[in-house]
C-alpha cells in the first residue's frame, strides 16, 4: 500500500551542499522522505555527512528554501521561535549522552522539562511512565558518573521520549557498548517503534543494523 502524503513526516528534496573552502560536494541533489512510524536507517559515508545532516534537520545550519519540509513545512522560513518549537517535536539521542555527571538520573530526564517551567505535577507523571517503561529504578538515584555506559544510554533515551516528540534521531546510540548492551538498546528502539514513534537511527554498527532487521522492518539508505 502506498504512502499517504499525509503522513510525510520529513522530505529532503535535491539537498546540494559543500564545504566553502573545498569544491567538493557533500551532498549532491540527496532526496529523502520520512513517514510517520518509520523506522529508518541511514548508514552514512563520513563523519563529516552525518553531523552535517543532523544539523539541517534540526535547522542547526539552515538549508536553502523549498529543500527541507517538515509535514509540507519549509524549515527554512521558520522564525526563532517557530525553530524552537519545531526542536521540541524532534529529539536527539547523543553517541556521547551530554548528561549532567554530578546530577542524578531522574533529575537529568526531567530537567529541560523545568527549564520549560512545566507544572511539577505534569512532570512527575511523565517521569513515572518512562521509569517504569525503561526500567530506571533500579539506578534512577544514582548520580551518573557512576552508571555504566549501557545505562547513561536508556537515560539519554527516557530523557529523548520523555518530550513525548515525533521523530527520535538516534546518533549512532550503540558506538561504544559490546554485543549484549547494544541489542537492549535497540529492544528500546524497537519498543519505541511499535509504540507509535518515528525512529531514525544513524550508524555505522553492522551488528546493531542485522539485529533491527532480523526483528523489525526498517527503511536502510546506505549513503
Amino acid at each position: 500500500m502506498a504512502k499517504k502524503e499525509h503522513n510525510l513526516l520529513v522530505n529532503v528534496d535535491e539537498l546540494t551542499w559543500g564545504f566553502g573552502d573545498t569544491p567538493e560536494l557533500l551532498f549532491n541533489k540527496f532526496n529523502f522522505s520520512l513517514y510517520k512510524w518509520d523506522f529508518s536507517v541511514l548508514m552514512w559515508k563520513s563523519w563529516a555527512w552525518k553531523t552535517v545532516f543532523s544539523k539541517f534537520l534540526t535547522r542547526k545550519l539552515k538549508a536553502p528554501k523549498g529543500v527541507i519540509h517538515y509535514k509540507m513545512s519549509d524549515i527554512s522560513e521558520y522564525s526563532d521561535d517557530e525553530v524552537q518549537m519545531y526542536r521540541r517535536k524532534l529529539w536527539l539521542v547523543f553517541q556521547d549522552y551530554k548528561l549532567i555527571d554530578y546530577m542524578t538520573v531522574k533529575e537529568n530526564i526531567i530537567y529541560p522539562l523545568k527549564i520549560y517551567g512545566m507544572w511539577d505535577a505534569t512532570i512527575e507523571a511523565k517521569y513515572n511512565r518512562i521509569r517504569k517503561e525503561l526500567n530506571l529504578i533500579p539506578f534512577e538515584d544514582r548520580p551518573i558518573k557512576k552508571l555504566s555506559g549501557w545505562e547513561k544510554q536508556f537515560v539519554n533515551i527516557a530523557r529523548a521520549i520523555i518530550h513525548e516528540p515525533e521523530l527520535i534521531i538516534a546518533d549512532e546510540p550503540t558506538w561504544n557498548l559490546d554485543r549484549d548492551n547494544t541489542q537492549k538498546v535497540a529492544d528500546v528502539l524497537m519498543r519505541l517503534n511499535k509504540e507509535w514513534k518515528t525512529i531514525l537511527l544513524f550508524t555505522h554498527d553492522i551488528h546493531l543494523l542485522n539485529y533491527i532487521k532480523k526483528n523489525t522492518q526498517i527503511n536502510l539508505f546506505k549513503l
